[in-house]
């Protein structure tokens, strides 16, 4: 009776167990392998999308690069140049934009930099940081079939792009501005930047993906670990292209994509409805000094010891809902914070004349002081008192820093209106600090 019971019992649980197989592991496989399959499919989109940030980033790298070295090149030099005779009689002042060009391209960590024109229906180079370039056998001014982006910069306009410019030279991230003389366009600037990242990591990505789905069919239960792992390792590209796309890499402040991608947001919110709020256009007074005697590297300790200082003040402030308080790089030694609840003239020329007491009194910061001159001059604008607009209103501080750096450097200024729309030729009276 015992052995009937116990063989009965084996089969009843065989039975079961036959059909658990056959009518509910199918099924749990089918549910692994669509999930498995949305996992990937969800992964490469979102890949896809933080892959397009940075590229924006990067796009928005090159533009600030050309404009910092449009404002090195003599642009009288620039129109008296279309041969490589006109350069060599021009030796000492083209030597000297060049070495401006190429002190940019080497702080920048560009590839090249360089301008162009058109002569007689042909584009030239007339600057060119190539280290060969200006030889016998490898001439400056010589010809040069345009890419995308510098079609675009010859019709007017802005351009940068990812992997735009395949040529002789090599692959590139290129970026491109009109050169204007006198309200006419008479050539273009551009830089190159010679970065393979997104294409690996779009390559890598697609790759990855068709090998862990061909998997999955055969070893159901190996992918389902394997899917944990490449989730979390999924989760830290995710965080790091994030990162890298909002955040200045020599000092890890927010960088101009951050600032702009923000502000672009905020302005449709109900936040921007009766806010109130200052910003501040800070420049260090003479950080050349720094490169130019201590080295990079120096100059770099000095950012990072800047960033802290200026970040400090925007990070001790509580949010108030209104907009976030931040300290921005927006690019070289130029610095952007945004303050909530300064509301009026006083409160922004308080902040400013705080900032310039605290680095006086900063015992590292006045080491650079002493030894290469170094200061701050600082431009304010108040939203929406002076614009409703926040990509005016930073042209408008950017404007009064200027003033401050005309009325002697180390100062601070606040826009009045009165300053018109730049700071040449204007002869307003800066609201200065008591020294």
């Amino acid at each position: 009776m015992l052995k009937q019971d116990a063989a009965r019992i084996r089969r009843l649980l065989g039975t079961q167990t036959e059909g658990f197989i056959q009518n509910v592991l199918p099924i749990v496989a089918v549910l692994l392998a669509l999930l498995f399959a949305a996992t990937i499919a969800l992964t490469l989109y979102s890949n896809n999308k933080l892959a397009g940030f940075l590229e924006e980033s990067v796009e928005s790298e090159l533009l600030a690069i050309c404009f910092t070295a449009r404002g090195d090149i003599d642009m009288e030099l620039f129109l008296s140049i279309n041969s490589e005779e006109d350069i060599h009689a021009n030796q000492e002042q083209y030597d000297q934009v060049i070495a401006k060009l190429r002190e940019l391209k080497n702080e920048v960590g560009a590839t090249y930099i360089y301008a162009l024109k058109e002569i007689d229906g042909t584009y030239y180079f007339i600057f060119d940081t190539d280290e060969e370039a200006g030889t016998p056998d490898n001439p400056i001014v010589t010809e040069y079939e345009l890419a995308p982006v510098h079609e675009d910069a010859f019709a007017g306009r802005a351009a940068a792009d990812i992997m735009n410019v395949d040529d002789e030279w090599g692959s590139y991230n290129t970026g491109a501005l009109p050169l204007f003389y006198n309200g006419q366009q008479v050539g273009i600037v551009s830089v190159d930047v010679e970065d393979a990242f997104i294409k690996r990591n779009r390559e890598s990505t697609t790759f990855g993906a068709v090998l862990l789905i061909a998997v999955v069919v055969p070893t159901m239960a190996l992918l389902l670990a394997l899917l944990i792992l490449l989730l979390r390792r999924n989760q830290k590209v995710q965080d790091d292209l994030f990162y890298i796309a909002n955040h200045d890499a020599i000092t890890s402040l927010y960088n101009r994509y951050y600032l702009f991608s923000y502000l672009s947001g905020w302005s449709k919110s109900p936040q921007s409805e009766n806010a109130a709020f200052a910003i501040l256009f800070v420049d260090l007074d003479n950080f050349k000094n720094v490169n130019d005697s201590a080295g990079h590297d120096e100059g770099d300790k000095l950012l990072r010891l800047i960033s802290t200082f200026l970040k400090s003040y925007t990070d001790s402030l509580e949010d108030n809902g209104c907009i976030q308080n931040m300290t921005v790089r927006t690019g070289g030694d130029e610095f952007l914070q945004i303050v909530s609840d300064l509301t009026a003239p006083e409160d922004l020329e308080r902040w400013a004349r705080r900032l310039l007491d605290d680095f006086a009194a900063h015992s590292e910061l006045q080491s650079y002081a002493r030894d290469y001159g170094v200061g701050l001059s600082i431009g304010g604008a108040l939203y929406p008192r002076q614009s409703n607009d926040y990509d005016e209103l930073i042209r408008l501080a950017d404007i009064a820093m200027y003033q401050a750096k005309a009325a002697g450097k180390n100062n601070y200024s606040l826009y009045d209106v009165a300053m018109g729309d730049g700071p040449e030729g204007v002869t307003l009276s800066v609201r200065k600090r008591k020294r």
